[in-house]
């Protein structure tokens, strides 16, 4: 499959100053420097618990340990900010103009066990915002990657975000549970009719919404590591991203204790039916 990145001239990098033309490209560079380990180690990673019960790989650590390193090697004034941080539980101020923002693993769980659908999900921010993001989708085995001004791509070719047509005959959407009471109240009725899939990887359903497979995802769970790429990914693809309560962006100080981030993003069809929604 193809992990390859655009040219500078395709992805219309001329437009970016030389501060982010420099990060696009080492960021790149690091993710796909750890897809053959990623993929060599695919179901067969050591897993341990993290006090808050979620999964962890030996992998998720590295590759975290890895990709910070080989940026903050040329960018030692940047924030870097991981799912992984162990010693992050405490905030702390983001106080430079750029920040990485990183998903080792995005679905630990389908990886630890052997589910094809995870990946690495790595965002940049300037100034608190997404501009820039890399998704390297592991079912797929290709690299996304894209922001607001660049446009977005799946290995070499240009992705939209679906129109107002429907994927299928119904509305069809990624969301992940459990999910809040009072928002499955909410969205009871509409679940009668509404499809909806579960790939276990909130960067694969962002990455399929950006190509045009999904007409929206809806996520009550997603912390900042989960949407700091797919967020700039999808807005670049044409898609509409929309936070519920409290958005998580501009960032400016960073937890591995943060709380969720409830949000929707999509076609215009389906952000106006899940605004409907919750209003």
């Amino acid at each position: 499959m193809d992990r390859s990145m655009n040219t500078p001239q395709t992805l219309q990098l001329e437009t970016a100053d030389d501060a982010l033309r420099q990060r696009i490209i080492a960021g790149k560079d690091a993710v796909l420097a750890e897809v053959a380990y990623f993929r060599q180690n695919f179901g067969d990673a050591f897993t341990h618990w993290k006090s808050d019960g979620t999964r962890v790989t030996n992998v998720d650590l590295a590759i975290s340990e890895k990709i910070f390193q080989a940026l903050s090697g040329p960018f030692p004034e940047d924030d870097f900010c991981s799912e992984e941080n162990a010693d992050d539980d405490e905030y702390r101020p983001l106080a430079s103009e750029f920040a990485w923002v990183l998903d080792p693993v995005d679905g630990t769980n389908n990886y630890a066990v052997g589910v094809p659908e995870c990946g690495i999900s790595l965002g940049l921010l300037r100034d608190g915002m997404p501009v820039f993001g890399f998704i390297y989708d592991n079912g797929r085995d290709v690299l996304l990657q894209g922001g607001p001004g660049f446009g977005s791509f799946e290995g070499n070719q240009p992705i939209t975000a679906s129109t107002d047509a429907l994927v299928n005959e119904k509305l069809t959407f990624c969301m992940h549970f459990p999910i809040p009471a009072d928002a499955l109240d909410r969205l009871r009725d509409k679940l009668t009719t509404w499809r909806i899939r579960c790939p276990g990887s909130a960067a694969v359903g962002f990455a399929n919404v950006a190509a045009g497979r999904l007409d929206g995802a809806l996520e009550f769970r997603s912390k900042p590591w989960d949407c700091a790429a797919g967020h700039p990914i999808g807005v670049g693809a044409g898609a509409e991203f929309h936070f519920l309560e409290e958005p998580a962006f501009p960032m400016r100080s960073f937890s591995t204790a943060m709380p969720s981030f409830p949000l929707y993003v999509g076609t215009p069809r389906f952000c106006e039916a899940v605004a409907e929604v919750f209003a």
